[in-house]
This record gives structure tokens, sequence and C-alpha cells, in this order.
């Protein structure tokens, strides 16, 4: 892969550890004479990605979905800025082997895995970002409850909770994964929705859709009860209001991402 221009997305170091992990990717791609431009992932701008070879994400995962939101078509690779303390699910690299990882990147000796995406609507409008994990609908403060409508699998329930989880294959061993047991495989082409801590009483009882698997041709649809409601792409994106009757629709993506997977 020629690497001429890349574009470094950064977390602001904390610690030794990162500031020393950033040094060494940017001390990496100086020696090999390969243009870079820096951008801390809480001032993030569409064009700062344009015409890059490679996005080079240095922290952790948190950095690397914050990168994805803005990457197309083009290659995303995480570094792992501290290994003892970030767990590093998609972050393939730490400054011990970064350079050696550059080296077979620049020689085609690599493997581009696609990461499916999720689309959302609401109000059968497009929002702008993709999720790569997952999309949260619920109450933007987490001790008020979640109300609303939810329709997948051709069932349809009111229900109240603290919110769903609509993810990914990578999302099930996320955020998902804390509160529902269940995973997808990775290669799945599948899709999952998990009800987080379903509340039931006289009036909300009896659920049959707590948790469900759709295939990559059905959607699943919220319809808000909630005064403060969002939806929320891996938790480090816009927060998009769902305010009473608002209508969600989420489904897979079209757009995957393509990641250096070693």
């Amino acid at each position: 892969m020629q690497l001429t221009n890349i574009l470094v997305v950064y977390t602001t170091p904390k610690t030794k550890e990162q500031k020393s992990t950033l040094q060494a990717v940017k001390n990496t791609l100086k020696k090999f004479n390969i243009k870079r431009n820096l951008a801390n992932r809480d001032k993030l701008r569409k064009p700062q990605f344009q015409n890059k070879d490679l996005i080079i994400a240095v922290g952790g995962d948190g950095t690397f979905l914050r990168a994805a939101q803005f990457v197309d078509s083009q290659i995303l690779f995480g570094v792992n800025s501290d290994i003892k303390n970030k767990e590093g699910f998609f972050m393939k690299a730490n400054k011990n082997d970064f350079e050696r990882k550059l080296k077979k990147t620049m020689k085609n000796r690599i493997k581009i895995k696609k990461l499916p995406r999720l689309q959302a609507y609401i109000n059968n409008k497009r929002i702008e970002t993709l999720a790569l994990n997952e999309f949260f609908i619920g109450p933007r403060r987490s001790y008020h409850a979640a109300k609303y409508v939810i329709e997948a699998n051709g069932n349809k329930e009111r229900q109240k909770s603290s919110g769903i989880l609509v993810t990914t294959p990578t999302g099930s061993y996320a955020w998902a994964k804390s509160c529902c047991s269940k995973t997808l495989p990775l290669n799945s082409k599948n899709f999952q929705f998990v009800v987080r801590e379903p509340y039931e009483g006289k009036v909300f009882k009896n659920y049959r859709l707590k948790y469900g698997i759709l295939n990559k041709n059905q959607k699943i649809k919220i319809m808000s009860e909630m005064l403060d409601g969002i939806l929320i792409a891996d938790s480090v994106s816009k927060e998009y209001n769902l305010k009473n009757r608002s209508k969600a629709t989420i489904k897979m993506s079209n757009n995957y991402l393509n990641v250096l997977w070693f």
C-alpha cells in the first residue's frame, strides 16, 4: 500500500505511556518520510479525512469508534496507547509493534477486514452517523425510564425499560454483553437488539421482545413515548432527540468499515 498522506486521530495523552505511544507513532511516520496530519478526537471534522491513504487511531476503542464515524471508504488502523489499561478490541497494534506492522502495510502484507455498520432513521430522515458497535435508544438521563413501542420480527409491543441497544456482531461483545450473555459470531451477517433492564408490572408485562436477532434485510422500529428520549451511535456521537411519537428505524448499512486486522 502506498502511504503518502496519513491522518492520525488521537486522544489527548494523560499518562507517560500514552504520550510515549503517540510519540512513537509520529517518529515512525517521520522515519519513513510519510506525510501526516494530527487530529484530536474531540475536534474531528469530515474534511480532515479527505484524500487520506490511511487513518490511524491512537488511544483506545473510544478513539477508534469516534474516528470510524468520519470514515467512508478509507482504511482505519487502531494503535492501543496503553495496553495495560485499555481494552483495545479494535486496536491491532501498540508502540512496540507499530513499526513492524506499518512496514507490512507498506508491502501490502495485510488483511483488510470489513466490519458491518448500522444506519438509523428518525421520522424517515436518515441521520448522518453510522454505528460500528451499537445504537442506544433511551432516556437522556439514565435515572429516567424509557417508554416506547418496539416492532421487530413481525411483532410489536409496548415496553418500559432503561433503553434498547441495537448492535452489530462486534457490538454484541461490547456494552450489550454486560446486560446480555448472548453474542453474535464476528463474521455474522445479522444484527441484534437487547432490551436493558426491562420493567414489568401491572401495565407493562409479558414481554416477548427482550432480545432478538435480525438479518441484513430486516429492520427494527421504535416509537418513542419519552419526552427526553435520545438515539446515539457508539456512545461517542451527537445525541439525536427522540421526542414523544418520534419514530426510529435501524437496519444494516451497506457502508462497511475497512479495518487493518493483524
